[in-house]
């Protein structure tokens, strides 16, 4: 794979801020999974990583699973549940991302982000939809 792309797929510029890893796509099993560093820049005061920069990791594991399923949808809903921490003894996470299910709706995306030490820290869900044309 090149430095801007996955087979078809381009790489967003949101991924590469965060220096996403591509580990392991599984078509049949309709998942992938990525590793993301954990960089100082995402700490708050705390020396802990902000939900948001969290969300990130899940959300941008989840959007190109979609692409690489075929779906050319958009995130419209996102939930995430924090478990742990995720602090600065923490080197790096990986994020697991499948696809849960379809419907008339859109399809529903689930994500499991686990430390280094395999521990989960969080959990989320994501409906994504086709996007409505502009007017």
């Amino acid at each position: 794979m090149s430095e801007t792309t996955w087979g078809d797929l381009p790489i967003p510029n949101i991924y590469k801020e965060l220096k996403g890893e591509f580990v392991t796509f599984n078509e049949e099993g309709e998942y992938l999974e990525c590793k993301y560093p954990i960089q100082e820049k995402y700490f708050n005061p705390m020396d802990t990583t902000l939900g948001g920069i969290i969300d990130s990791f899940m959300d941008c594991t989840m959007g190109p699973l979609s692409f690489l399923l075929g779906e050319m949808v958009v995130t419209k809903t996102f939930t995430a549940k924090y478990i742990r921490p995720v602090n600065n003894s923490t080197n790096f996470v990986h994020v697991k991302a499948w696809r849960d299910s379809v419907s008339d709706k859109g399809s529903m995306y689930k994500a499991e982000l686990y430390l280094d030490d395999e521990k989960i820290a969080a959990v989320a869900e994501g409906l994504f939809v086709k996007p409505k044309t502009s007017r």
